[in-house]
């Protein structure tokens, strides 16, 4: 792995062929079937996917491989699979393209977790899952009593343990991120005794070697890695009205484990107000987080409302997304694999607004509805840290919507996949 900090370079191989989004048991397009010719075809249609059809228990947290093909998610329903009667939350993985769901939360021997598991994540890949669980006796030989990151192969169906404890108290994981190939892992611990805080890790599979981020009295969390595994991101907040500054957003050397943050203006001094919600193009050469600064640089015309930044971290350039009625406030950014395309929330702040998802073209501005219903109508949604395909062209979500894709609803919210045009 190269450290490329400060001057992330686009090294990640071509992803996958794009999976059509279809119901079970329906063929797969030909390679090469979804290339657009240009004056000749019509724009595709909207398509959206319920993942969980009739589901009797509500899902949450969607994020997809590279291709699109695979989806990732938490799910508290126990008719997913077959022999799911832990009465917990479980991490599943679905087939798009065969419409095969799977419950990923099981122990080595596929025997399921008593206590459950949350906080799933899949490699770009589609290969590699990483899951929390604090069930114990995961793994033969081993006993974890707290909540714990595991890697899982999704083709062998091999289970690892990748960590919970970073001393100093820190036993307890929150999520975690898998590179493209498995082989890196990225995963925040929390602490709760003397004083809460949290840490943010990286754990290389093959070695087992272990790099931690610097720690004070931040909570560190969410961390994010490009799909080589060569760069990572995550944002930072404290609970100390002394400690300076109040919030971050950190891109970091896997490798070495320095780091520099994002949040700052031309100068390099750090911008005022707060920042969160750090994210990474599978290229590693864009990074993006929300800010509530208004001297980043870039012009804001929504005041004290908060906004998504973009990153280039080769050339250091920043660039503020407005939402279509400038007005407005956006948020909960995630980038697609080079980074040309940004899904974000616009909404009013201060206010109960669940806002409207967009997707824009970050080199045109074309920007559309990204979450809709049937009708064309915004839906109230959520993602999961990994909502689009490489391609920026399918997004995962999920939402207690009516109308919002065919067939029998959730006794919650459902998880779906979307292809907005």
């Amino acid at each position: 792995m190269r450290s490329r900090l400060g001057a992330a370079t686009a090294v990640v191989a071509a992803a996958c062929v794009a999976a059509l989004l279809t119901p079970a048991g329906a063929q797969a397009a030909p390679q090469g079937a979804h290339h657009e010719q240009h004056g000749k075809k019509k724009p595709k249609a909207a398509h959206t996917v319920r993942l969980t059809q009739d589901a009797d228990g509500k899902s949450d947290a969607p994020s997809l491989s590279a291709d699109g093909r695979y989806a990732v998610f938490t799910s508290w329903a126990s008719n997913l699979v077959p022999g799911d009667t832990n009465g917990a939350p479980d991490v599943f993985v679905r087939d798009l393209r065969t419409g095969r769901t799977q419950r990923v939360s099981t122990d080595a021997a596929g025997g399921q977790a008593g206590l459950g598991a949350t906080a799933g994540a899949i490699s770009a890949s589609g290969r590699y899952a990483v899951f929390v669980s604090a069930q114990p006796d995961l793994i033969p030989g081993e006993v974890h009593d707290k909540p714990s990151v595991y890697w899982r192969d999704l083709r062998t169906g091999g289970l690892k343990y990748v960590g919970n404890d970073l001393g100093h108290y820190m036993t307890w994981a929150l999520h975690a991120s898998v590179s493209a190939d498995g082989r890196y892992v990225a995963f925040a611990v929390s602490e709760t005794v003397p004083r809460p805080g949290a840490r943010v890790a990286v754990r290389d599979m093959r070695t087992g070697q272990l790099t931690q981020q610097s720690f004070n009295l931040h909570r560190s969390h969410t961390p994010l890695l490009s799909d080589d595994g060569s760069v990572l991101v995550y944002s930072s907040f404290s609970y100390w009205p002394y400690d300076n500054p109040a919030s971050d957003v950190v891109v970091a050397d896997p490798l070495t484990g320095t780091s520099r943050s994002l949040h700052t203006r031309p100068d390099g001094t750090r911008a005022q107000g707060r920042a969160s919600q750090a994210g990474i193009s599978g290229n590693g050469r864009y990074a993006s987080f929300t800010s509530t600064a208004a001297d980043l640089g870039p012009e804001d015309t929504n005041g004290t409302g908060s906004n998504v930044f973009v990153r280039d971290l080769r050339t250091d350039a920043l660039r503020i997304v407005e939402a279509p009625d400038p007005a407005l406030s956006t948020a909960d950014g995630a980038l697609n694999g080079n980074g040309r395309y940004l899904l974000f929330r616009a909404f009013t702040a201060g206010s109960s607004d669940p806002g409207t998802w967009y997707l824009r073209d970050l080199h045109s501005g074309r920007t559309r509805v990204a979450i809709a219903d049937t009708a064309g109508t915004p839906v109230q949604a959520t993602t999961g840290n990994r909502p689009l395909d490489a391609r920026g062209r399918t997004v995962a979500f999920a939402s207690a919507a009516d109308d919002v894709a065919p067939g029998p609803r959730s006794a919650g919210a459902d998880a779906y996949v979307r292809r907005p045009r």
